[in-house]
């Protein structure tokens, strides 16, 4: 792929909890990224009431780094609902979000930029992960039941390394419970749906270094399988 590839412009969101520790490793490697492949972009750290600093580090960063913002929630919404506040908060041609745990490398993604010239939404698929066994287990049935119920050969579809257009974007609308993780699958199986081009990537899901983990908790289990049942139903 050519790594020269230009993007007129690029949004940038990452989730932040816990991750006082993560983001100013995160931050200057997402803004070197964008800088070298866009001609506009922007950085948006939307910090989800975290018990930490990380609205501090956040704040700091956005201080440092131009082109850099932050939205800060009094109180903790969810993954869903503080993905879906980035995607409508981004202002540009694409959108692309990862964690701001730093467990993906958004570097991974220039040997395959050049995607984005042919392709509405730009998919991660995590080669390996840096996770328990049990959770790689829990990572192969969810993607296997998706694959089943709703016929399509996605990798990883809960890999949280993508980029959607804007197209894509102004044509689905999220309705996934705000404190559940079907998001990821549920924007793509509608993007699917629509006929948009998805491309995939593969990425290295690193080790979490810093923070505190909230993706395993049974209420955002629970909901996930409950939005999966209603996708599946045409409920959702």
């Amino acid at each position: 792929m050519n790594e020269s590839y230009r993007i007129k412009s690029m949004s940038f969101f990452c989730p932040a909890y816990y991750d006082a520790l993560n983001l100013p490793e995160l931050i200057p490697s997402v803004f070197s990224f964008l800088k070298k492949h866009c001609d506009e972009f922007e950085i948006l750290i939307i910090v989800d009431c975290s018990p930490d600093n990380t609205l501090e580090v956040a704040n700091n960063l956005a201080m440092r780094f131009p082109y850099v913002r932050v939205i800060s929630h009094k109180k903790n919404r969810g993954i869903t609902a503080t993905m879906k506040e980035g995607f409508e908060s981004a202002k540009y041609d694409f959108i692309m979000y990862t964690d701001g745990d730093n467990q993906y490398d958004v570097w991974d993604l220039e040997p395959h930029i050049a995607l984005l010239g042919s392709s509405d939404v730009l998919s991660g698929y995590a080669t390996k992960k840096a996770v328990s066994a049990f959770r790689r287990f829990q990572s192969w049935l969810y993607n296997s039941f998706i694959k089943m119920l709703f016929l399509v050969n996605f990798k990883d579809i809960n890999c949280s390394m993508k980029i959607y257009s804007k197209e894509v974007l102004n044509k689905i609308e999220i309705e996934s419970s705000p404190k559940g993780g079907f998001i990821d699958a549920e924007m793509i199986l509608k993007a699917n749906r629509l006929g948009f081009k998805i491309s995939q990537f593969p990425v290295v899901h690193y080790e979490r270094m810093n923070g505190v983990a909230g993706g395993t908790k049974p209420i955002v289990t629970l909901n996930t399988i409950k939005d999966m049942v209603l996708f599946r139903l045409g409920l959702l």
